[in-house]
């Protein structure tokens, strides 16, 4: 057997080729599921939302979050956003991307790496949920009623007209603590991929409230996707048809030369 490898000199950039279209084509073939499961998982049942950090957001609901975030955590958040008003030089471009602009200012996220979006992810998921939690409670007299023994005063008993969230901003550090610590005891069963997917729904309402066109934000994301897919698919295919044509032309080669050399 060893005897024929010496037959496959004139071969080896064939078989390198076909090796390594090999490995390119199970790769291909390995990413599908993925691209699939993004088109569905984030896609359709998240709105083409990826994570929980927001691209743009009302200065009035950045400022319901940071109530629920750390000063630590809130300097990382600050920093990686810019707050736009009406007298920023970038008003003109972003007032057509977030509508809401010209009532109030907004926050636009900066350009950041991937390192410092999975960084930023949690907080911003976290403070959603806070967010979100606390909206239903004041909703929900039930709810609220359980949560004052918690939380020290009772939401449900707050006048009509008054904002929770400018209750909270006014309470003692202490007691605010409190409620963060009671809102994280909550959440510290998620992992980090349902606390997102627990975020997104408000993500969203944040995205209409800006005037963000959610649907066309949906079907790009999903096409964005499909269009990579397809490509991944493509480059699968052609791999496996120049797989079959160099591993052929490599053995019809080598059956030749064998019988030239042998008889």
């Amino acid at each position: 057997m060893f005897r024929l490898t010496k037959y496959l000199k004139p071969y080896l950039l064939l078989i390198l080729i076909t090796i390594i279209l090999l490995f390119v084509q199970a790769n291909a073939d390995l990413a599908l599921p993925d691209y699939l499961g993004k088109i569905i998982n984030v896609g359709i049942q998240q709105g083409g939302i990826e994570n929980a950090v927001p691209e743009a957001i009302r200065q009035s609901e950045m400022a319901k979050l940071l109530l629920f975030i750390s000063p630590e955590e809130k300097e990382v958040v600050l920093n990686d956003y810019t707050l736009v008003d009406q007298n920023s030089p970038e008003y003109e471009q972003a007032v057509q991307d977030y509508p809401t602009l010209a009532n109030e200012p907004v926050y636009v996220l900066n350009v950041i790496d991937q390192t410092e979006m999975d960084k930023l992810n949690p907080i911003m998921a976290e403070a959603f949920v806070a967010v979100s939690s606390i909206t239903k409670a004041v909703a929900d007299p039930a709810v609220a009623s359980a949560m004052a023994a918690q939380m020290g005063f009772d939401l449900s008993k707050l006048p009509a007209g008054v904002d929770i969230f400018t209750v909270l901003g006014k309470l003692p550090a202490d007691q605010l603590a409190k409620v963060n610590t009671l809102i994280s005891a909550k959440t510290a069963s998620l992992n980090e991929s349902m606390l997102t997917q627990a975020a997104i729904p408000s993500v969203k309402e944040e995205y209409i409230a800006l005037g963000i066109d959610t649907v066309k934000l949906q079907t790009q994301y999903i096409l964005h996707a499909g269009m990579l897919m397809l490509f991944v698919t493509l480059v699968s295919v052609v791999c496996t048809i120049l797989v079959g044509f160099f591993a052929a032309r490599t053995a019809a080669g080598l059956a030749r030369d064998l019988r030239r050399y042998v008889f």
